[in-house]
C-alpha cells in the first residue's frame, strides 16, 4: 500500500476523492475560466477601440498582447490540469481511496511514528 501512496504523490495526502478534486483540480478549472473571461474582455476592448479614429495603434497592440499573454497562461494551466487529472484518476482507479487501503495506510503511518 505504501508504494501505491507514494507513486501518486500529491493525491495520496487527501482523505477522499472529493477533497482531492476540490483542492487540486477545481482551483485550476476556476483560474482557466477566469482567464477566459478576462481575455474575452480585453479582446472586446481592443475591438471597440479599433473603431475609434483618434485611437493610437499602440493601445490596440497592448490590449491584444494582454490577450495573447492570458492565452499562454491558460495553456500552461491546462497542461498542469491535464497532469493532475491524470494522476488523480489513476489514484482513484488504483484503489487508494478504498476503505481497506486507507485503514492500512493509517496503521502503517502510526507504526512508523510509534515504533
Amino acid at each position: 500500500m505504501g508504494e501505491t501512496v507514494e507513486k501518486f504523490g500529491f493525491a495520496a495526502k487527501y482523505k477522499s476523492v472529493g477533497e482531492l478534486f476540490s483542492t487540486e483540480i477545481l482551483p485550476i478549472v476556476d483560474a482557466i475560466s477566469r482567464l477566459g473571461v478576462a481575455a474575452d474582455g480585453f479582446a472586446s476592448a481592443a475591438n471597440s477601440v479599433s473603431h475609434i479614429n483618434i485611437t493610437e495603434q499602440h493601445q490596440i497592440k497592448e490590449l491584444l498582447e494582454l490577450v495573447f499573454n492570458i492565452r499562454r497562461s491558460a495553456e500552461d494551466l491546462q497542461c498542469l490540469l491535464d497532469k493532475r487529472l491524470c494522476a488523480a484518476i489513476k489514484t482513484v482507479e488504483s484503489g487508494v481511496y478504498d476503505i481497506k487501503n486507507i485503514k492500512e495506510a493509517t496503521e502503517e503511518q502510526e507504526n512508523k511514528t510509534n515504533p
